[in-house]
């Protein structure tokens, strides 16, 4: 093997190899990402600096890491595995606001509409959002709602009328803006 920083440790102690590492490594995680995120330079560079975040954490926990590159393509492998679950997760969660919607002209088509419904989400006020994300996004029945929130079931109920109504009124009024 030639000379790189693959033959040696890496520690945060050593700022030096730290150094040459990052020099080394920054490259091959970005296009490493970049390939694998659909050509998105913004993903791949959100997602570097996230793997970068968290190879620092674990370097400090572990005080060094003998292969550096492979070990850094890993973290990077799991940071985007990561973001995809994150993302099936979020599209999850629509789709089920979506089957559970009661208005029949509240059309969802393609991440457009899922934007907007995030967004719609965001307007929502604080114990609102909180009840229909645990109802309709993450599954939970209502008494089980009412439990988290630590609510009446009644109460619960309530919160969530209320909820439907915001969510409704902000998802129209973004579909006019």
């Amino acid at each position: 093997m030639g000379q790189g920083v693959q033959q040696f440790a890496v520690a945060l102690s050593d700022l030096g190899s730290f150094r040459a590492f990052y020099e080394e490594a920054l490259p091959r995680v970005y296009s490493y990402l970049l390939h694998r995120c659909g050509g998105n330079p913004q993903l791949a560079e959100d997602l570097t600096q996230e793997t970068f975040m968290a190879a620092v954490k674990e370097i400090q926990k572990q005080g060094g890491v003998a292969a550096p590159i492979p070990w850094i393509l890993g973290v990077a492998r799991h940071k985007l595995m990561d973001h995809y679950r994150a993302r099936e997760r979020e599209e999850r969660k629509i789709k089920s606001i979506q089957t559970s919607r009661e208005d029949d002209y509240m059309v969802w088509e393609g991440e457009e509409s899922r934007q907007r419904a995030l967004a719609a989400l965001d307007g929502v006020p604080g114990p609102q959002r909180a009840a229909l994300v645990l109802r309709y996004l993450d599954g939970l029945s209502v008494p089980e709602v009412a439990r988290v929130l630590d609510r009446s079931i009644h109460a619960t109920e309530s919160l969530l009328a209320r909820g439907k109504v915001s969510f409704k009124r902000a998802y129209l009024e973004a579909d006019h803006a």
